[in-house]
């Protein structure tokens, strides 16, 4: 017998859920890397974790939201000749949030990883978190073509600076089709954190004192995390002997072995540590 064909994905349901949901605004996203998915004990403590995971399991969480606006992902309609109009597909769709304000670090990184495909969840004040369904048991994330910022980086003479974020979806048609969502047990955009770039730098040209900054802006973070950095030692490569914080002049006295440059380890590493939301890159 020759192999048929079946015409599947025709058949109309018109009923909706008994326990109807109400959608309400969306407060943040959490950005994935293709393919990967939020496992099935996401909480917050594993929320907490997963940002400071290695690559590729770290999840990036972008927040918050303050207003929302959609473009496209409209059905099309053309006729044919003389023939009735036709549906030929639906539009390329983008969402745009806009944040409560302008972060120079945030635009930063999102411009330069602008032509990355990722995976996203959207979550909203009610802590439903929203996804699609692929067939299997665990929510996955909303393709995306881009992700990408648009700043306002100084304030006008109506409104303060801010920054939008937009996301360009794959495939919307494929989003409408299969749409998914579960409810959490708390809400993301308290245990969510991204990680901020930093650096340490050498106080000086001699000695073995530095201090720890944020990479865009040079804020010095070295009365946060010096403690810290100075009792887990083992956190610093680069062949660190041995850390002194020095609370007074908010220094770092790292002794190294010869002509090595100390540096963090990997987040993952600083997380157990006690050490959050910070990256060396």
């Amino acid at each position: 017998m020759r192999k048929i064909r079946t015409c599947t994905g025709t058949n109309l349901n018109t009923g909706v859920s008994k326990c109807r949901l109400d959608p309400e605004k969306v407060k943040g996203a959490i950005l994935v890397h293709r393919g990967v998915k939020l496992p099935a004990d996401f909480a917050v403590d594993k929320a907490k974790e997963l940002c400071h995971a290695d690559r590729p399991s770290r999840i990036y969480p972008i927040l918050p939201f303050v207003e929302f606006a959609k473009e496209g992902g409209e059905w099309q309609v053309s006729a044919n000749g003389y023939g009735p109009s036709q549906g030929t597909g639906i539009s390329a769709l983008t969402y745009t949030f806009t944040l409560d304000k302008y972060y120079p670090e945030l635009n930063a990184s999102l411009t330069k990883t602008a032509n990355t495909a990722w995976d996203v969840y959207f979550y909203d004040e009610k802590k439903v978190l929203y996804g699609i369904n692929d067939g299997t048991d665990l929510l996955a994330g909303i393709p995306m073509s881009t992700v990408y910022s648009t700043a306002t980086p100084h304030p006008t003479s109506s409104a303060a600076a801010t920054m939008t974020v937009s996301f360009a979806f794959e495939d919307a048609r494929s989003y409408f089709e299969n749409p998914d969502m579960v409810e959490l047990d708390f809400f993301p955009g308290n245990a969510l954190e991204g990680l901020v770039p930093v650096e340490l730098v050498k106080v000086g040209s001699s000695g073995n004192d530095y201090k720890l900054v944020e990479k865009i802006g040079g804020y010095d973070l070295t009365p946060t995390f010096g403690k810290l950095i100075a009792d887990n030692a083992t956190v610093v490569t680069g062949g660190a002997s041995g850390i002194t914080f020095n609370a007074d002049a908010a220094t770092l006295t790292i002794a190294t072995s010869g002509s090595t440059v100390p540096r963090l380890k990997a987040p993952s590493v600083l997380y157990e540590a006690g050490i959050e939301g910070i990256e060396q890159l």
